[in-house]
């Protein structure tokens, strides 16, 4: 028999081996592909014994995220039906560091719910970002004008700002979590004042804009309806004016030119502190690692920001364009999208 080795050239043999190389990982992720509906084939049959060793070269490399989790699910139930719970507990505590997101789902075997369910599953901590918008309405506590009360309107009226942050959370238990965020936050709203006297009308507005660090402290409830987290949340915030700033304007009648004045510092004639009580409601998503939430809050102002000792001070705004400060509060709806990334460490319970 000839030698065929002989007659074919090194450099041919090796560009021959080169070619084949890149088929070798298409014929093993192809032997994985009907891998885990062979070992579901061989536990239906009682066959178990084989799972573990048949599945464990395709859970190193070959199975996509969905076979691999799938793979974990037979491997821990091959060993709870041979009643071999060190190493369905041992496969299990793997399976929770890799995947530590996963939730329970309907066709998941009681066995292993009862074995997922005793291990701490929730995120030990969650640090993220969020940001959105924000509506604030100033809530006039009394009222006070240049003019006759009697013949003056007053109102308000609600201006969109926006708000960026920072927080950290934790499960106090399964299913409560507490919240501290730092919040920047920029509000604007505007005062509204008509006085009409015999006959005549004026028109006095008066904007402002609200500069905020904001230290808000929650506590959620989180329950979960159809593989959807929502959660109820109150709690306290406090937080600094880092500036603020006013602009008034006026006209006498609705068909005159307004007459704008310049922007000005106000923070001389405000309180340092906001203090306001938190009330929301949220949707959170699980994703690998962290979690996508949308958070829809009002707070409610508790405290008149107005220094009332200095109501008078502002005498270009009184004297030219007929505004003094009412006492009030600040009341502010806002919705944010955020990220939290999560840090997991499941271990048995007690």
């Amino acid at each position: 028999m000839p030698n065929l080795s002989k007659k074919i050239p090194g450099p041919l043999v090796a560009l021959l081996i080169y070619a084949c190389l890149p088929l070798l990982p298409v014929y093993s992720q192809e032997d994985c592909s009907t891998k885990i509906q062979e070992a579901q084939r061989y536990y239906d049959q009682g066959m178990i014994d084989e799972i573990p060793s048949m599945l464990a070269p395709c859970m190193v490399d070959g199975f996509n995220r969905t076979q691999k989790i799938e793979g974990y699910k037979l491997i821990i139930m091959s060993y709870l039906f041979e009643e071999n719970q060190f190493e369905a507990e041992k496969t299990m505590l793997e399976f929770l560091k890799k995947y530590p997101e996963y939730e329970i789902m309907p066709n998941d075997p009681v066995e292993f719910v009862y074995l997922f369910e005793s291990y701490r599953t929730a995120s030990v901590l969650s640090f993220g970002l969020s940001g959105g918008l924000n509506f604030t309405d100033p809530r006039i506590i009394e009222p006070f004008t240049t003019q006759d009360m009697r013949g003056a309107t007053l109102k308000n009226t609600i201006k969109p700002g926006f708000q960026v942050g920072f927080g950290v959370e934790r499960y106090l238990s399964r299913k409560m979590l507490i919240h501290i965020e730092a919040i920047l936050a920029f509000s604007k709203y505007e005062f509204l004042e008509e006085i009409t006297q015999h006959n005549v009308s004026k028109y006095v507005s008066f904007s402002e804009k609200l500069y905020t660090v904001e230290v808000p402290l929650t506590f959620s409830y989180e329950f979960t309806i159809n593989k959807t987290h929502f959660i109820t949340r109150a709690g306290f915030s406090a937080a600094r004016i880092t500036g603020i700033t006013g602009l008034p304007e006026r006209k006498f009648d609705d068909d005159a030119q307004p007459i704008p004045g310049a922007s000005q510092d106000i923070s001389e004639y405000r309180k340092q502190m906001i203090y306001s009580g938190i009330v929301g409601v949220g949707v959170r998503y699980k994703v690998p690692r962290g979690i996508v939430s949308l958070d829809l809050r009002a707070k409610v102002g508790i405290n008149n920001i107005v220094i009332p000792a200095k109501r008078f001070d502002n005498e270009t705004v009184i004297n030219n364009f007929y505004h003094i400060d009412d006492d009030f509060s600040l009341n502010t709806l806002s919705l944010s999208v955020g990220y939290y990334f999560s840090f997991y460490s499941p271990r048995k319970q007690r």
